[in-house]
């Protein structure tokens, strides 16, 4: 049964900051596309500058990602990042303003044979991807063709995260909170499908280091565990802008054989392995303003000065 969407907050002035935010996005998601990224456009070089905390976390981690670039090629993909970052706020205004068609318009599902295979098979799917930028994008993509929904981690700001949620509950049958482990379990064991990027530092809990980019990386135990404890498939998926065409690609590539295996870490480091290959495909779409590196193993200095 899809879920209810969560009451609407107040109008108090402590909410007033989610409320402009939510505004903006209202009208953003409304805009004729070409109009929208017009608009947009600017936004990436004024975040580059203003976001100077932020740049540096990118340039640290694409330093450590890339050592194979030199400075020039670095400095072109952290600018280039944030003009993603830029343009995920206008895919997210879109996903979130209800209207499919001109979602699905701008983009097409690769490899969609993939998971139709495991929906006809009665088998739940944990659909494994990364924080790329256009993620909303191939969430929205999907849930138009497959039912199901998404594990998540909420917003702290109670306006934003309620716009969020109801505007992915337009589209998903399900968003279940990153804390509501159980929740998922019985999703998944009901043959439901989730989508689920687990490629962020939440700290050491519920983690092992396995390689990402060559770097011992905190990596959840949750895509592990998950089809360890439901019987779920575990198939990747990962969204894709291409700029020449203006248009999205979601690939879905072939269910992971023999898994979950016995070894949690050699299971997260074939994951990793998948991801860091697909960021590798289109490196200026990855969520590099985040910290992942930042929980390090004992004795190690930090990662982030």
């Amino acid at each position: 049964m899809p879920q209810e969407p969560p009451p609407r907050p107040s109008f108090a002035p402590r909410n007033w900051a989610g409320w402009l935010m939510v505004g903006v996005l209202v009208v953003l998601g409304h805009l004729p596309a070409t109009l929208g990224r017009w608009l947009v456009t600017p936004l990436g070089p004024l975040l580059y500058h203003a976001m100077g905390r932020r740049r540096r976390i990118a340039e640290r981690n694409i330093a450590a990602c890339f050592p194979e670039f030199d400075a020039g090629d670095r400095a072109a993909l952290v600018r280039a990042s944030f003009a993603s970052v830029a343009r995920m706020l206008l895919e997210m205004a879109w996903c979130w303003a209800g209207g499919g068609r001109k979602v699905l318009r701008m983009g097409r599902i690769i490899g969609k044979e993939h998971l139709d295979r495991l929906v006809e098979e009665g088998h739940g799917v944990l659909v494994v991807t990364a924080h790329f930028t256009c993620l909303e994008i191939g969430g929205r993509l999907l849930c138009e063709h497959f039912s199901g929904g998404a594990i998540y981690r909420p917003l702290n700001n109670i306006v934003v995260e309620w716009y969020q949620t109801r505007g992915r509950l337009r589209f998903a049958d399900v968003m279940i909170s990153k804390r509501d482990i159980r929740s998922a379990v019985r999703y998944l064991r009901k043959g439901g499908h989730l989508w689920y990027a687990p490629d962020q530092d939440f700290g050491p809990n519920q983690c092992i280091f396995v390689p990402f980019f060559g770097i011992p990386t905190a990596t959840l135990l949750a895509t592990h565990r998950l089809p360890s404890l439901t019987g779920c498939r575990v198939i990747p998926m990962f969204p894709r802008y291409d700029a020449a065409t203006r248009s999205y690609e979601v690939h879905i590539m072939p269910p992971i054989d023999d898994f979950p295996g016995e070894d949690p870490a050699a299971d997260l480091g074939r994951i990793n392995a998948i991801l860091e290959a697909q960021v590798r495909h289109a490196p200026e779409q990855y969520w590099w303003i985040h910290r992942r590196f930042k929980t390090r193993p004992e004795g190690e200095p930090p990662f982030y000065a």
